[in-house]
């Protein structure tokens, strides 16, 4: 089924700052699925994107005539449809687990437009989630997923980058295992080859 499946171009369309299409991307590109980025929001757009996506959903992935929108439902559908490098653990209680993570490290979301500046409540969040961060990682482990990054990893790597080029929140120097952590993330080949223009 996986091999069919695998037959059809992937194409993932989204704005090109939209921090939702890129996790796409990541999950994509860790997953080891090739696919073409279609942005909408560009001066001279790929004809597919007003054809595929003329509702500009950010991100929509469309796969022959299927069509998915909202970032951890498409990285979940790369996941289950094509083989490839596990983002989701095989045993039921650690997927609940990495689920759990995914969850629980929302609280990192925040507006991370340019120009937006944290508000003392937003502040106050993120370090909390900083240091959520930390201890999920008290472990020794290298990624959420374990030894190789997963679901929960590239659900948040796009919200930690605005939060340090954007918001100017940078993890704290004292959270030493998160610290370590995001670089090695932002050192990664799916971090640099699918990043957006803002993230250098």
């Amino acid at each position: 089924m996986a091999k069919q499946i695998e037959a059809k171009q992937i194409e993932l369309h989204g704005k090109v700052e939209c921090p939702y299409a890129w996790r796409a991307r990541l999950a994509a590109f860790e997953k080891g699925v090739r696919f073409e980025y279609i942005p909408f929001d560009v001066a001279d757009p790929d004809p597919r994107a007003a054809q595929h996506n003329p509702e500009h959903r950010s991100p929509l992935l469309v796969h022959g005539e299927f069509r998915l929108t909202e970032s951890g439902v498409i990285a979940q559908y790369l996941e289950e449809a094509f083989s490839g490098p596990a983002l989701l653990p095989v045993q039921p209680t650690a997927r609940a687990r990495m689920r759990l993570d995914i969850a629980e490290l929302a609280k990192l979301e925040a507006d991370t437009r340019a120009g937006v500046v944290a508000t003392p409540e937003v502040r106050a969040r993120i370090q909390q989630a900083y240091e959520l961060l930390e201890r999920k990682l008290a472990d020794g482990r290298s990624w959420l997923g374990g030894d190789s990054p997963g679901l929960s990893d590239v659900m948040i790597w796009p919200q930690l980058a605005g939060l340090q080029l954007r918001l100017q929140l940078p993890i704290p120097a004292e959270l030493a295992r998160a610290s370590a952590y995001y670089s090695r993330a932002s050192s990664r080949a799916s971090f640099r080859e699918t990043r957006p223009p803002w993230v250098q």
